[in-house]
């Protein structure tokens, strides 16, 4: 078991695509395991104002207890998903390409892939 820490915005993100599929993914998933949290955290964020809102994505944090290794190679196939998805904006010029997105989401598969081999074989 794993503890994490991730920004609201890499939470929210993360659980944004598990919402796209929710109705493909098996009962015991990372998503059903973090879904009301996801959902509660949402809330909060409706009520903020803009600049509040902004604030809570990118200095909040959002910590994550005892994560399993299943859970762990399930986190890194959606954020290795990120990580090609930025990286093809930025391969295709698209004006919503950002350098320092790819960054964010390959340092947070470096450290999941840090965390135990298994996950690498999971590419």
């Amino acid at each position: 078991m794993k503890n994490l820490t991730l920004s609201v915005h890499e939470f929210m993100s993360i659980m944004g695509n598990f919402d796209e599929r929710a109705d493909k993914l098996p009962e015991e998933s990372l998503y059903s395991k973090w879904l009301k949290q996801y959902r509660a955290l949402d809330q909060r964020l409706e009520k903020l104002e803009m600049m509040e809102r902004a604030d809570m994505l990118f200095d909040g944090k959002v910590n994550i207890n005892n994560i399993s290794i299943e859970h762990l190679i399930e986190l890194a196939s959606v954020v290795r998903e990120k990580v090609n998805f930025h990286n093809k904006l930025i391969l295709d010029n698209d004006e919503d390409a950002d350098p320092e997105d790819l960054a964010m989401w390959e340092a947070r598969l470096q450290e999941l892939q840090d965390c135990d081999p298994r996950i690498l074989s999971e590419e």
